[in-house]
Parts: structure tokens; C-alpha cells; sequence
């Protein structure tokens, strides 16, 4: 198929109640293995690359040999910047072809939340590119860095002013908070279902969450079946792509082989990919 607007392929998923998995990717490989895991289950997918990762991704090296990947792929493929941080980042990765931007102002004041987000929707809707805005705020730990805390408690997304959010700032997708963490933890996270069904009920936007791993088959189930219709995906994807390279290691501590353990770590990627597609209900939607 091509490169697609990431709303499209949202509004598809909340009138068919399913969700399509936005996975960070921080290489070429985990690239391809993503797009390899969604055209083996045949589903449309959203590659995500977040600004907390750019220390150690170049932006401008990466996007075009994303873009070539997802116009190459058999399937719907979305390049989506996950927690932009203002609207110079989204005007670049615009130009470097992403279809879908999330400008992330949620630990703003409210009133500056829609301002600046509302700025990037502007900018955004007038070249055909879809914008994710975030409301609440979800505590945990992004990226791979233990030290960047998001907060250590959550901040509820609030059913009333996630509406007059989505209306006041013209946003595609929203993203809220109902109990999920960035990260993987101890035990899962308690998900506030009433709350959910509130925001869902209230405004006409797909939602979004974020803090996908580490849930039960049935956690996501609610979470699908009450209006979420994309999950961002990362710790799990980046466990499996560690542990891979540690079960190498052990059964080879003499290799030299980067590329079979390259080829390890894409391996266990995508099968990660794989098994969340099928949970996700986006198999078989491509």
C-alpha cells in the first residue's frame, strides 16, 4: 500500500472496534521488524519514534529510510513523532515526512496546553497531517532511561475538559490518562474503566493510550472495547530485544556475530509485534 494518514487508519479502527499499535521503534531494525510482524498478521501500523529517544536516533538520518520502508510496505503504514515537544519539532519531522504528530503540552497549564497544541494543529492540518494532542498525565519512566520520571503519581485525565479540549483544539486523536504507566512495573496497573467510558462517551476523537506494555490479553480487551483505538508500545519491545541479545551471548559467549545477533533481536521484535497485533484485534484490518 503506502504511507498513510495516521487518522485514517484511527477512525477506521474506533468504527470497527479494534486498535492499531503504535510501536517506538530507535533503529532500522526494530523498523523492519515491526513492519515485518504486521504484514506476516496482515494489519495496518503505526511506526513511532519518540523525542525522548533523540539523543541517541537521529531524526533527519532515520525518517527517509522510514518513509521508503512504509511506501514499500503490502499494508497501511502511519510515520508518527511520539511526545513532540513544541512546534519546531513537529514542523520538522513534517518535513521529513511524517503523517502523524503528537505535540505533548500536557504538564502545561491547561489554557497553554490548547494553545500550543492548537499552533501545531494549525500547521499540521494544513499539509494533510493528522495530530495527536495528550490530556492527563501518565507517571512511570519513558524511553530506556530510569531517570527520566515522568511523575510519580499520575494526573487523571478529566472527562469534561478532555471534551472541551478536543473541541477548543481541533486535534485527530487524543491521548488520556486512566492508570497506565510508562515503563514496565511490578505487578499491572490499575485502569480507572469508569473514567475511560467517560472521556469515550464525551468526545468524538479516537482515543489514545499510552504506558501499552506490560497489560494482561484482558486489560487491553477493556481498554479496546471501551474506546481506545491506538496503544503505544515500547518497554516490551525493548525487553525482548535485550533478552535476545542476552540468550545469544550465553549460548555463544565466544561469537563475534553482530549480525546474527542483529538478526536475534529482529527476530524477538517481531514476535512481539506479532502476539500484540493478535490481542489488539487489528489482525486481518490491513
Amino acid at each position: 500500500m503506502a504511507l498513510v494518514n495516521m487518522n485514517d487508519m484511527l477512525l477506521r479502527a474506533r468504527q470497527e472496534n479494534y486498535a492499531v499499535g503504535a510501536f517506538d521503534l530507535i533503529n532500522l531494525e526494530f523498523a523492519e521488524a515491526i513492519i515485518a510482524g504486521a504484514v506476516q498478521r496482515r494489519a495496518p501500523v503505526i511506526l513511532s519514534t519518540a523525542a525522548v529517544h533523540f539523543d541517541y536516533v537521529n531524526m533527519k538520518s532515520l525518517a527517509p529510510s522510514l518513509v521508503r520502508l512504509a511506501e514499500e510496505a503490502p499494508i497501511p503504514v502511519a510515520l508518527h513523532l511520539d511526545h513532540g515537544t513544541d512546534l519546531e519539532m513537529a514542523i520538522q519531522a513534517i518535513r521529513l515526512g511524517y503523517t502523524g504528530i503528537q505535540i505533548d503540552t500536557a504538564h502545561l497549564p491547561f489554557e497553554d496546553n490548547i494553545r500550543q497544541t492548537r499552533e501545531v494543529v494549525k500547521v499540521a492540518h494544513a499539509v494533510g497531517v493528522s495530530v495527536e494532542g495528550e490530556l492527563g498525565y501518565v507517571s512511570g519512566h519513558e524511553g530506556d532511561h530510569s531517570s527520566r520520571v515522568v511523575g510519580e503519581e499520575p494526573i487523571y485525565t478529566d472527562a469534561e475538559q478532555a471534551a472541551a479540549f478536543a473541541t477548543a483544539t481541533g486535534v485527530d486523536c487524543l491521548a488520556v490518562s486512566v492508570g497506565t504507566v510508562h515503563g514496565l512495573m511490578k505487578g499491572e496497573p490499575r485502569i480507572d474503566f469508569e473514567r475511560l467510558r467517560s472521556i469515550r462517551d464525551r468526545i468524538s476523537v479516537p482515543l489514545v493510550i499510552h504506558g501499552g506494555s506490560g497489560l494482561t490479553a484482558n486489560t487491553y480487551g477493556q481498554l479496546v472495547s471501551n474506546g481506545m483505538c491506538k496503544i503505544n508500545f515500547y518497554a516490551e519491545l525493548s525487553k525482548a530485544a535485550v533478552d535476545s541479545i542476552r540468550n545469544r551471548l550465553s549460548l555463544h559467549s565466544g561469537t563475534n556475530s553482530i549480525t546474527q545477533a542483529l538478526a536475534d533481536m529482529r527476530s524477538a521484535v517481531q514476535q512481539s509485534v506479532e502476539r500484540k497485533i493478535e490481542i489488539w484485534g487489528c489482525g486481518g484490518k490491513a
